[in-house]
């Protein structure tokens, strides 16, 4: 059975120094109005509902913005929601994450240790954790894939060529998991390969299995062929 997607998202007023707000609010005054610097902080991770230490970075992404109060406070279902467009969340998220967020930013506009302040700094921080059953989705694609079932056709010589390799760690995110053709440990500091789908492998894992099989072990992503 198919496990929902889980949200976890917080909202609060950052301290200064806390990102580039000392940046930003020593030029305040060239502002002609009172504003929200608004930041959201979003990532999005798959995660294996066998173990809590295997989970894979889809997606990671840090914007802000500068939105003056009233224009938030009268548009803010459509602010947000374009704000959150390109992150892919659901719409029941929208529904309750944008109330908890508008009262938030009248919690902060309103508080008397605000007065005075020209940009009132605004931080949404969501965390999205799709769970996956990669055992089930391993053996299913193992028996779509075994020459019983159908032909395998392997991947291109150009794509597997073309294949990227990043480090595990890198840019402050720590991935643990395996890889899930040899099932040994991927270790941070660790040079890997990454799918378009972005499940990850060793290469010499990932390459044998592609020149046999065109199709992402995981998800059934296929690589082009030759």
């Amino acid at each position: 059975m198919a496990m929902d997607t889980l949200y976890d998202y917080h909202i609060w007023q950052p301290e200064e120094g806390e990102d580039d707000l000392n940046v930003t609010i020593s030029n305040s005054h060239l502002l002609p109005c009172n504003c929200f610097l608004f930041h959201l902080h979003f990532r999005h991770i798959l995660q294996s509902n066998h173990s809590q230490q295997s989970h894979y970075l889809l997606n990671s992404s840090l914007s802000s913005y500068l939105i003056p109060c009233d224009v938030f406070f009268a548009t803010a279902s459509s602010i947000l929601i374009a704000v959150f467009s390109g992150t892919g969340v659901a719409q029941d998220f929208l529904d309750t994450a944008v109330p908890d967020v508008l009262s938030v930013a009248a919690d902060i506009a309103c508080n008397p240790l605000n007065a005075g302040r020209t940009i009132l700094p605004l931080t949404v921080s969501v965390l999205v954790v799709s769970p996956y059953n990669e055992r089930q989705e391993i053996g299913q694609v193992l028996r779509e894939s075994s020459p019983q079932a159908f032909k395998t056709l392997p991947a291109s010589e150009m794509a597997i060529e073309d294949l990227k390799n990043v480090e595990i760690g890198v840019g402050g995110e720590l991935l643990i998991g395996e890889c899930r053709i040899c099932l040994d440990e991927l270790v941070n500091g660790m040079e890997i390969t990454r799918l378009p789908c972005a499940h990850l492998y060793h290469r010499d894992c990932i390459v044998k299995w592609l020149e046999t099989s065109h199709l992402c072990p995981l998800c059934r992503y296929a690589m082009p062929l030759s």
